[in-house]
């Protein structure tokens, strides 16, 4: 069975990915939060846009632990002081998209019988 990440340990990566920790470090309760905030929303977009569906963020896969990671820490650059980066912002959602392309559903096809 996959070692599945939860929603805390997304965010303390997302966290470590622009600075704000550092390994090891709890983040202070305001910063938690402020990415906490933005986590649902990203989480909301990325499957309206039809980039990747995630079922449950407190289970999340760890195949997509890091590039979702990147897009969140991306995401909530600016409430830290940095610019959202397009560029690396797109590369993770292709990664995503690859991902859930890519991934077979083994649920059994559905027939209509004449």
């Amino acid at each position: 069975m996959a070692d599945f990440k939860t929603r805390q340990e997304l965010i303390y990566r997302a966290l470590k990915n622009i600075g704000i920790i550092e390994a090891g470090e709890a983040p202070s309760s305001e910063d938690y939060a402020t990415v906490d905030d933005l986590l649902d929303p990203l989480v909301a977009q990325l499957a309206a846009d039809d980039i990747f569906y995630v079922h449950d963020t407190d289970e999340i896969q760890p195949e997509v632990y890091l590039p979702l990671s990147r897009i969140l820490g991306n995401i909530c650059g600016p409430d830290f002081g940095s610019p959202i980066n397009e560029e690396a912002k797109l590369s993770d959602e292709l990664v995503l998209r690859r991902l859930n392309a890519s991934r077979p559903t083994f649920e059994a096809m559905k027939v209509d019988y004449f």
